[in-house]
């Protein structure tokens, strides 16, 4: 039933949806050719956006598979965290409609997309009823570096729980959050980002499954303000929204995971450093104005005084970068001055972070890596009250 109409969806047990970075249809069709190697337990629907490619479309392995295009859904690399919030409410509705148990939405590149990895996502749902299946992703030092900086250790000190990758993309839900998401209003919360806070905030049954590796683009460092504005933005909404639920929540918890750890070995590091601590000067002599608007005094000596370091001990402790995260999404909801504007200053503080991360793990093994970023994630915790203090009283910091 390839290229049926989204309405003529019908009945499912179970809902998979692709919505590719790259409407390649290549890739699509092997990408769907690999999932229909996984043989569902129950009647599953595959929705994917429609293409065009030379040869026989896929077809179901297996007779519970069902195959339906549906145009909506897309990645917009220019509005991406718009086109990503559309392409996953329409899969939750699908879903809802389909009266579906579980729903597995994949968007991460698919050249790596498999069955398994549709199956690591569904069952955990399925058999031990989660109702949000992370994912987990093989870890290399130098890639994912905004949600190992920012995403990860800061849902994980505000909400209490250990998700690796808050943001997914690719994660399993249950009917039970689907009904959740589908109920609030549609402009109040953005799907990808609010998945895991709204688990998290809800007392539902999370983990996370090991995928494997995953294809990440290369950081477009000539563009990565617009791209730190796209993903921290939603980010900073679910902060102000749910802050009464986590200035009372302390501490952290890892949770159930599905799977084993898988640590990528691949090009050390493509960061050029010195590169990124001249962006960094620079965004001290240029943008001292906007920061001080934003940030104490306190905090804005500690940055002149880093401009001031040689590259070779160049460090940014890891309280002040914390402090300076909870300062932009204090600063976010107060509108101290434009959202886009805001988040976009904070790229050179963003770019001296990754330079003394990428110099301090220079050669390092994975599990000192890991260590890294575990110490990273307790300064968030750590500083945590500080974070809790601006929200109540952002003017007792003002200069």
């Amino acid at each position: 039933m390839a290229g049926s109409e989204p309405e003529q969806i019908g009945t499912a047990d179970l809902v998979v949806g692709l919505i590719p970075a790259l409407h390649d249809g290549p890739v699509i069709a092997d990408a769907i050719r690999r999932i229909l190697q996984f043989t569902p337990p129950l009647q599953a629907v595959l929705i994917h956006p429609p293409y065009s490619s030379e040869g026989t479309e896929p077809t179901p392995s297996h007779p519970q598979w069902r195959l339906v295009a549906d145009p909506r859904l897309a990645q917009d690399r220019t509005a991406m965290a718009q086109s990503l919030g559309d392409s996953f409410r329409v899969m939750f509705e699908t879903s809802r409609t389909a009266g579906a148990r579980t729903c597995a939405v994949i968007a991460s590149d698919l050249s790596t997309v498999t069955g398994e990895w549709v199956a690591r996502l569904l069952q955990p749902a399925l058999d031990e009823h989660f109702d949000l299946v992370a994912p987990s992703y093989a870890r290399h030092p130098f890639e994912g570096l905004i949600n190992r900086a920012i995403i990860y250790p800061l849902v994980r000190a505000l909400y209490g729980k250990r998700i690796r990758n808050p943001l997914g993309p690719d994660f399993g839900i249950s009917s039970r959050l689907l009904e959740r998401m589908n109920g609030g209003p549609r402009g109040r919360i953005h799907p990808l980002a609010s998945l895991a806070t709204e688990a998290a905030t809800g007392g539902m049954k999370i983990c996370q499954a090991h995928l494997g590796p995953r294809v990440l683009p290369k950081p477009d460092w000539p563009n990565l303000g617009s791209l730190l504005s796209q993903v921290l933005s939603p980010l900073f909404l679910d902060v102000e929204r749910y802050a009464s639920y986590w200035q009372h929540a302390r501490n952290s918890e890892p949770i159930p995971e599905f799977g084993e750890a898988i640590f990528s070995a691949g090009p050390e590091s493509a960061v050029e450093v010195a590169k990124l601590i001249e962006s960094f000067a620079l965004g001290t002599r240029n943008l001292p104005e906007v920061w001080g608007m934003i940030l104490p005094p306190s905090t804005m000596v500690e940055l002149r005084r880093l401009a001031r370091q040689d590259s070779g001990s160049f460090s940014l402790p890891d309280e002040t970068w914390a402090r300076i995260v909870y300062d932009f999404a204090l600063a976010h909801r107060l509108r101290t001055i434009s959202r886009d504007q805001m988040l976009r200053a904070m790229t050179p503080i963003y770019l001296g972070w990754v330079a003394s991360y990428a110099l301090e793990l220079e050669n390092a093994t994975p599990e000192a890596v890991e260590q890294r970023l575990e110490r990273l994630c307790i300064a968030y915790e750590n500083t945590k009250s500080y974070f809790i203090s601006r929200w109540r009283w952002p003017d007792r910091f003002n200069p």
